[in-house]
């Protein structure tokens, strides 16, 4: 709760302090009833809306937006830069969260220049994150030119999330940079994969010293990523493949079909791929590992309710049933 809402947000306060945050949504609504000009309670509610403060039933993104943006009117002739600033940065991750990338980011680029104007370092590399993050949806929805955009945002970011001042937000920062540059279409594929294998690396060395296991299986997965695409040369064929397999099997030590079945779906299934790529190399015993992979991933699917991805694992079963397999 912010401290300007005064002796008005001060019930809402105790309410979010105490988890009950529908009933601060109904302290402060009724407040703002009574304030009808008060921004910050404005913005408070749009806080509670978007479950940033915690996840529960009253969570609406839409009803959140709309009250970041009336908080954004309202101070518009009274507010300084620094309060309209948070207020575009709430309003950004809103649409962001709400599945409107392409609307959060020129909001989220206005707030990332005031920030900057106002040499207010920690809210800029936030900032600079959460664009590298939109950058990174619009690239998976098919504008690849944003790719590069978020690996720019994400490497300004670490200018302030440095690994020995802020190793968390280092490492969320870094593994993020890593999957930008493996999926870079921009400068040579080897030297984009290899700077990804490097970022994730250094992921990994945060998130052991975190004590992060469930985030060192998440990088195992990356890492197995990046070397499966990684081209091999031709003196060591199938090299980077088998250190493919091998960050794989890492990654299945904390991901089961009983703690986490659609991560281990989806690690079964990369791993499927590398046995498929390593079949050129060691041909029936790689086919039936993965084989048995892909019946795994597609438990795990199946189990987690993925229908999408338990079709596309089915028809790499059948392609691969269609291959004459000797006995053992």
């Amino acid at each position: 709760m912010d401290q300007a809402m005064c002796g008005a947000g001060e019930p809402a306060a105790a309410q979010c302090c105490a988890q009950q945050c529908e009933d601060a949504i109904s302290s402060l609504e009724a407040a703002f009833a009574e304030q009808p000009c008060n921004a910050e309670l404005c913005h408070q509610i749009g806080i509670c809306y978007s479950g940033a403060c915690r996840r529960h039933s009253l969570v609406n993104l839409p009803m959140a937006a709309a009250y970041f943006e009336r908080a954004l009117a309202l101070a518009e002739a009274r507010g300084s830069r620094a309060v309209r600033a948070k207020y575009l940065d709430s309003l950004g991750n809103a649409r962001r969260a709400g599945h409107r990338a392409a609307e959060a980011l020129p909001v989220l680029a206005e707030a990332l220049r005031i920030y900057r104007d106002l040499g207010l370092e920690e809210d800029w590399a936030r900032t600079e994150y959460n664009l590298g993050n939109v950058c990174c949806e619009l690239a998976g929805a098919g504008d690849s030119s944003q790719w590069e955009q978020a690996v720019q945002h994400y490497v300004n970011a670490l200018h302030v999330r440095t690994e020995r001042d802020d190793l968390v937000r280092f490492a969320a920062t870094v593994q993020n940079l890593g999957t930008a540059y493996r999926e870079l279409p921009s400068g040579d594929r080897r030297d984009n994969l290899r700077h990804a294998i490097g970022c994730y690396s250094a992921a990994f060395r945060a998130c052991v010293a975190l004590h992060l296991g469930g985030r060192c299986a998440d990088l195992h997965n990356n890492l197995g990523n990046a070397f499966l695409h990684l081209p091999d040369s031709q003196e060591a064929p199938c090299k980077n493949v088998r250190r493919a397999l091998r960050h794989y099997a890492r990654a299945l030590r904390f991901r089961s079909k009983d703690n986490r079945p659609h991560d281990y779906a989806v690690t079964q299934f990369n791993r499927g791929q590398g046995y498929l790529l390593l079949a050129f190399c060691e041909s029936v015993p790689s086919l039936r590992r993965a084989s048995q992979c892909f019946h795994e991933a597609l438990d795990g699917f199946l189990s987690s309710g993925d229908d999408q991805n338990a079709q596309l694992v089915s028809r790499r079963l059948e392609a691969l049933d269609r291959i004459s397999l000797p006995a053992v």
